[in-house]
């Protein structure tokens, strides 16, 4: 699957006061979403300022390449300087801790713990930290134990400052209001346009995109992990000759009265992500348990398959990615689910 690959440690209840009621036209008081979005979003940009800096310093530490196209004139000059380069100390140290997979591109926030559990706790503290002072403090636990002098000494990066609030807020109550207006227009028969795509059915539209629509709305006040270019959980087993654990669904339960009155919603849910914003296979909180327990049962199986193929390392970062989820999922009674073309709302502008 090109583009970005997400995983959510979904909250079930999330989907049945919030979104089924949109979906089936009734009313919502979306004050505790719009305030808990802020939050999360206020942190993840205070946390990633940390994971650019440490970024930005590691990259410091490799000596300048010639530019692609470069004269031989201008690779000699590149190799002088190469030879000449003498990166300080703090960019070293970023250099030999740094995975950016992990802590610029992978896991919420900013983590560089080792056990899924201590990633778990991790992502608690960070998305209920009540200012940026407190997310500083937990950005600079985790330099720790990556590097002390790191922790002491790394700056955060400037970065553009995020939209106000309340901009925020406005945007959000637009997006929950288009899943309202899709939902009534599928209702009515109607067609609809979100204004960035040609008329067409609103039953098709909404079985095409509700799902991806509420997916980013959850998206907004759970963390989630991410990965570029990578395949969900049930296409990965079918490539490694791994049968796919029995605990993987369509996300059927999440959508279950739309179903009901959308027939082909039911239809366009499955386990595959095909499309650049799908959503993919869901796990049911009640069988977290297994899907846990497959991973670590079968996961060096998958990753002995990929490395066969050349590609273990990605194997490798996807699955500990997905166990990381899995193991957050089962702590706080969730679910799990995976989705393609979500952009973490730090992220985003």
């Amino acid at each position: 699957m090109k583009g970005l690959v997400s995983f959510h440690a979904v909250d079930v209840a999330f989907f049945d006061t919030l979104i089924a009621p949109l979906a089936g036209g009734g009313k919502v008081n979306p004050e505790e979403f719009l305030q808990r979005a802020a939050v999360v979003r206020r942190n993840g940009w205070s946390a990633r300022r940390f994971a650019i800096a440490l970024a930005q310093l590691a990259e410091s530490a490799e000596a300048p390449r010639p530019e692609p196209g470069s004269n031989l004139w201008q690779r000699l000059r590149s190799n002088i300087e190469r030879m000449d380069h003498r990166p300080d100390e703090l960019a070293r140290r970023a250099a030999r801790v740094l995975d950016p997979d992990l802590h610029l591109d992978g896991r919420p926030f900013f983590i560089a713990e080792g056990s899924a559990e201590r990633v778990a706790d991790a992502v608690d503290a960070y998305a209920v930290a009540p200012t940026e002072e407190a997310v500083e403090g937990i950005a600079r636990e985790q330099l720790a134990k990556m590097d002390a002098a790191l922790a002491r000494d790394l700056a955060p990066a400037e970065i553009p400052e995020l939209p106000s609030d309340l901009s925020y807020r406005n945007d959000l109550l637009a997006l929950l209001r288009k899943i309202h207006e899709l939902a009534r227009a599928a209702r009515e028969g109607k067609t609809w346009s979100d204004g960035e795509t040609a008329p067409r059915p609103a039953g098709q539209a909404l079985a095409e995109e509700l799902p991806w629509r509420a997916v980013a709305m959850h998206a907004r006040v759970e963390p989630f992990w991410i990965a570029q270019d990578v395949d969900g959980l049930e296409t990965i087993c079918r490539a490694a000759g791994v049968p796919p654990p029995e605990c993987l669904s369509p996300a059927w339960r999440l959508f279950a009265e739309a179903c009901d009155a959308h027939p082909a919603l039911r239809e366009t849910l499955g386990l595959e992500l095909r499309r650049p914003r799908d959503v993919g296979a869901f796990v049911s909180p009640s069988e977290i348990g297994a899907l846990v327990e497959f991973l670590a049962m079968q996961g060096a199986r998958i990753i002995g398959a990929a490395t066969r193929a050349g590609e273990g390392a990605m194997a490798t970062s996807l699955l500990r990615k997905i166990k990381e989820c899995a193991v957050r999922a089962q702590r706080h009674g969730r679910g799990y689910l995976e989705a393609s073309g979500i952009v973490p709302p730090e992220r985003e502008d």
